[in-house]
C-alpha cells in the first residue's frame, strides 16, 4: 500500500461556509471522500471533498496530480481518506489516503487544446518567475539528496533556510502547472526532513494552499506582471534595444486571441480574475510565458483596454497601465486621427451599408475627438472648419463630409461627453454607432486619451 497526503481548501465557499473555521478546528479524524468532478465548468479536473453528502471543499490544485495518479494506479473512481491535520486560519484540511499503487508517471492533463497555437513575438519571460524556477529546482535537489557526511561539502542549514524562506515569499508569483506540481513535491520533501525549520516550512506551504487563490494575492501578482514589470522594461530601454514589432502588432494580437479558452479576452476583462483562470486551466509554463510575453508587449504598445480591475473595480491600476502607453508626437497623433476617420467613413456593416450614412453623424465623431482625445476648437463651426482642413469638408469627395449645417442640428451630441448622452430611437442609435465605431478604430492606433 502507498500512502499520500493532500490538502482540502475552499471551505468558505461550500456547505460548511457558515462555520468553516470551527469545522476545520474539529475535523481531525473525519473520513472524507475525494470525488473527481469532470462536469465542473470552471475546472474539469477539480476533485471535490465531501463528508457524506456534505460538500466540504476541493483538493488544492497543487495536489491534483497525485489524486489522479492514485486513481490511475489503483483503478478506483474515487478515494477515501482521513483528516490527519487541520488549520483553522485559513481553513485547510490535510487528508491522508492509501491505495495499492500510485502511478507516478500518469499525466492527467490533456494538452491537445494547445495544438497549433503559437506566439512568435518578443519573449519577455518575467525574471522573477525564471529565478523562481531555478530556486525550485535547486531546493528540490538539495532536499532529495542523501544527507552529507560530517565535514563533507553539501547544503548547510543556513543555505536551506534562505532557500525555503525565498520559496515561501516568491512561489505565489507563478501559477503555472509546473509550479503547482513543484509545491506538492517540495512539501513532501520538507515534511520528510527532521529539522524543525524545514518541518515548519512544510506546514507553511500547506497553509498557503488556502491562500493561493485569495483575491489579495492575485491582485499583488497582477500588479507585478502587468504594471511593475512593464514599467521596468520601459525604464530599461526595451524599445531601443529590441526590434519593436510595431509592424506586426495586429498579427501578434490575433495570435493572443487564439489562445485556448479566450484567455486574452479574460485578461482584458479583468487581469486579477485572469490569474484565477490560469490556475484553473492548469496552463503549463511553455504556453503561459508566451501568453504573458504577448500581454506585456501589448501593454507597452498601448493596445489594451482593461474593463475592470478586481472585484472592487479599482481604477488606479488601470490608469497606471494606460500611463505606460508611449506618447505619439503631435503630428503622428493627428495623422492617426485622420487615418481613423477615413477608415470610419469607408467602413460598411454586415449588410454592406456604410456605417456613416448621414452627415449629422459627424456630431458623434466630433464628440469623441473633443472629449476622448482633446482636439480643441473655439466652437462647433471652427471644429467643422478644422475637419475641412483635415480633408473631410465639402471638397473632399466623401459622401458624408463634415458639414456645419448638418452637425448643428445634432449639436447636443457634439458638445456633450459620450458617457452623458441620453436618448433613444433611430437618430440616437446612429450617433452612438458613429462614436463607438470611431473609438474602436482609434484606440489601437492612439490609445485611450
Amino acid at each position: 500500500m502507498e500512502k499520500f497526503r493532500v490538502d482540502i481548501v475552499g471551505l468558505h465557499h461550500h456547505d460548511v461556509r457558515s462555520h468553516d473555521r470551527e469545522y476545520a478546528a474539529s475535523a481531525v479524524g473525519l473520513q472524507l471522500v475525494l470525488q473527481p468532478q469532470p462536469e465542473n465548468v470552471k475546472d474539469p479536473y477539480a476533485v471535490r471533498a465531501r463528508e457524506g453528502r456534505k460538500h466540504v471543499g476541493y483538493v488544492a490544485v497543487p495536489d491534483l496530480d497525485v489524486v489522479y495518479q492514485a486513481l490511475a494506479g489503483s483503478g478506483l473512481q474515487r478515494l477515501r481518506g482521513v483528516v490527519v491535520e487541520s488549520n483553522a486560519n485559513p481553513p485547510v484540511l490535510t487528508v491522508e489516503a492509501d491505495v495499492e499503487r500510485i502511478d507516478w508517471t500518469y499525466e492527467p492533463f490533456d494538452d491537445s487544446v494547445y495544438a497549433g497555437w503559437h506566439y512568435d513575438g518578443l519573449p519577455l519571460m518575467p525574471r522573477r518567475m525564471e529565478a523562481l524556477g531555478d530556486l525550485t529546482a535547486d531546493l528540490t535537489d538539495a532536499l532529495a539528496a542523501p544527507p552529507s557526511p560530517a565535514g563533507a561539502q553539501g547544503c548547510d542549514d543556513d543555505t536551506l533556510r534562505i532557500m525555503t524562506e525565498s520559496l515561501l515569499s516568491e512561489h505565489l508569483y507563478d501559477l503555472s502547472r509546473e509550479m503547482t506540481r513543484a509545491r506538492y513535491r517540495l512539501e513532501r520533501l520538507l515534511a520528510a526532513r527532521s529539522e524543525p525549520f524545514l518541518q515548519d516550512a512544510a506546514h507553511q506551504l500547506r497553509q498557503q494552499k488556502g491562500m493561493l487563490m485569495r483575491h489579495e494575492n492575485r491582485d499583488h501578482v497582477a500588479r507585478y506582471l502587468f504594471i511593475e514589470l512593464p514599467t521596468q522594461l520601459r525604464q530599461g530601454g526595451l524599445e531601443e534595444s529590441h526590434y519593436t514589432y510595431d509592424n506586426r502588432l495586429d498579427e501578434l494580437e490575433q495570435q493572443l486571441r487564439a489562445f485556448p479558452w479566450q484567455m486574452y479576452d479574460k485578461f482584458l476583462a479583468d487581469p486579477v480574475d485572469f490569474l484565477r483562470e490560469v490556475y484553473y486551466k492548469h496552463v503549463p509554463r511553455r504556453h503561459l510565458f508566451p501568453l504573458l510575453s504577448g500581454i506585456i508587449l501589448m501593454i507597452l504598445k498601448g493596445r489594451v483596454s482593461i474593463g475592470r480591475w478586481g472585484r472592487e473595480g479599482d481604477t488606479e491600476p488601470i490608469e497606471q497601465i494606460r500611463s505606460l502607453t508611449p506618447p505619439l508626437s503631435p503630428s503622428a497623433r493627428e495623422g492617426a486621427m485622420k487615418a481613423a476617420i477615413r477608415e470610419l467613413l469607408a467602413k460598411r456593416d454586415a449588410l454592406g451599408d456604410l456605417v456613416i450614412a448621414q452627415k449629422n453623424q459627424w456630431a458623434g465623431i466630433i464628440c469623441i475627438l473633443r472629449f476622448d482625445y482633446g482636439v480643441e476648437a473655439d466652437d462647433l463651426r471652427a471644429f467643422c472648419r478644422m475637419m475641412a482642413d483635415w480633408g473631410f469638408g465639402r471638397e473632399s469627395g466623401h459622401a458624408c463630409y463634415c458639414d456645419y449645417e448638418s452637425v448643428s442640428k445634432s449639436s447636443d451630441y457634439a458638445t456633450t461627453p459620450f458617457n452623458k448622452w441620453r436618448g433613444s430611437g433611430t437618430a440616437h442609435q446612429r450617433q452612438v454607432r458613429a462614436a463607438t465605431e470611431l473609438r474602436t478604430i482609434l484606440r489601437p492606433k492612439i490609445g485611450y486619451r
